[in-house]
């Protein structure tokens, strides 16, 4: 963990950097961004990846509730310098930031748009229950990560993110 830390406002350059290198100039179109555009960042969960003061990858999550009542974390975007991905770097900010929400016990659910096949590592699901999100999103792609045992994903019939 000596190469994973805090995000610190001036690290916001070079990560909008990273974040153009790795999804391009059409990210700002994606559901998700839509989303985070009326969501601020939550800082305390806002981590990078470095090497030798490179920026590899970074993480960020924000506010997000499901059916305005359990409140949650939008992950993402999660990110890798092109060229690194495959090394760890995304996998390692992962399993950080999770072990550090479930610590803080603040938050019911982390939910986000990706791959499963990626996201399964992490005990990341797919929503079974229809589902209603700002803007077009495959719903196959929404994945969510339960951490309140008490919350009942599976008996609500349908699932609101907002």
């Amino acid at each position: 963990m000596k190469n994973i830390r805090l995000a610190h406002d001036k690290d916001l350059k070079n990560i909008e950097k990273l974040l153009d290198e790795a999804f391009g100039p059409g990210r700002y179109a994606r559901t998700a961004y839509r989303y985070r555009e009326k969501h601020n960042l939550i800082s305390e969960y806002s981590y990078i990846y470095q090497d030798n003061k490179q920026l590899l990858a970074s993480i960020s999550f924000s506010q997000i509730f499901i059916n305005n009542k359990s409140e949650g974390l939008l992950l993402g975007p999660l990110a890798v310098k092109p060229g690194h991905v495959g090394k760890g770097y995304g996998v390692a900010l992962v399993e950080t930031t999770i072990k550090l929400i479930k610590k803080s016990k603040k938050y019911g659910f982390i939910v986000l748009v990706g791959d499963i096949d990626y996201y399964r590592r992490f005990n990341f699901k797919q929503i079974s229950q229809p589902l209603n999100f700002v803007g077009p999103v495959n719903p196959d792609r929404v994945l969510i990560l339960n951490l309140d045992k008490k919350m009942k994903l599976n008996k609500l019939e349908k699932i609101e993110l907002t």
